[in-house]
């Protein structure tokens, strides 16, 4: 059987588009690159790559055989997650994130459950917005759980909520009164947005022609909103208490934002006994 080293690198020359890229990413030199290739080629007597182009593009049989490579490594991988998490000693410390929008409810019913279970183990939280994805794949935290519209390769993923944003003003806004009230309405009036808590992050349902307040939690979010000064997207459950009493409208004739919510790791990264009782808590919890 072939190497899955050499299978690696023939599926890490389709990522990159060309051998050069291949080489850089893998730090490997060129000629390392093309020996691999040429293993390939060799043991299974079949052209992979039409080198006659000026990039490397797929064969026939080169695309067939990808699916397959690509099947095989990403069963490699989970199967080298698996044996070391079974070897695993338990964390000393774990560092999360979660989501501004995820229920905090839920936060500390699986903090109470890691307590009781690790005890010792040291729990780093971040609540987050809008930087989830960026603080995982630079390495700030070990799991998290936001919402994300596009993967990445480098991730795996398992959705666990399907969070409704409506928009929602206050019974002291100036066009509380209205019988209807229209996106074109609102423009007159700030709206209220929770930036990127790390970095710079994604900007998500913000109407690009109208004014905005930009404020760094979503606390002040809503009690800027409430006050009347101006709108904004809140989840269900930040707004459920304000919306039973009337001093938060929700405007159901506007478009409701749903964005799919996960728990997500580094395809590259073993969690260990305390990871995993995170990584599994939402499914035995769901619904």
């Amino acid at each position: 059987m072939i190497a899955l080293e050499h299978l690696h690198v023939v599926n890490v020359i389709h990522q990159e588009g060309s051998f050069r890229k291949a080489s850089e990413r893998l730090f490997k030199a060129r000629s390392a690159v093309s020996y691999s290739v040429k293993q390939v080629e060799e043991y299974y007597q079949i052209e992979i790559f039409n080198r006659e182009t000026y990039r490397p593009e797929l064969t026939r049989n080169g695309k067939i055989l990808l699916q397959k490579i690509q099947h095989l490594l990403n069963e490699a991988n989970e199967f080298d997650m698996f044996a070391k998490q079974m070897s695993s000693e338990v964390e000393t410390e774990l560092r999360l994130s979660f989501s501004a929008i995820f229920p905090m409810e839920k936060v500390t019913q699986l903090l109470s459950e890691l307590k009781q279970s690790f005890p010792s183990t040291i729990i780093h939280l971040n609540i987050e917005t809008a930087s989830g994805e960026r603080m995982l794949l630079d390495d700030v935290v070990d799991i998290g759980i936001y919402s994300v519209l596009e993967r990445s390769q480098q991730v795996k993923y398992r959705c666990i909520e399907q969070c409704e944003l409506p928009v929602f003003i206050s019974n002291t806004f100036p066009l509380a009164d209205q019988p209807v009230i229209t996106l074109s309405d609102l423009l007159a009036y700030p709206q209220v947005v929770v930036k990127s808590s790390y970095k710079s992050g994604p900007d998500s349902g913000i109407m690009k022609d109208g004014l905005q307040w930009y404020v760094s939690d979503h606390n002040t979010k809503k009690a800027l909103i409430h006050s009347g000064l101006g709108w904004g997207r809140l989840a269900l459950h930040e707004a459920e208490q304000e919306s039973q009493s009337n001093s938060l409208i929700k405007l159901d004739n506007l478009p409701v934002m749903t964005v799919p919510v996960y728990v997500a790791k580094l395809n590259s990264k073993a969690l260990g006994p305390v990871g995993m009782m995170v990584w599994n808590f939402f499914e035995s919890h769901s619904g």
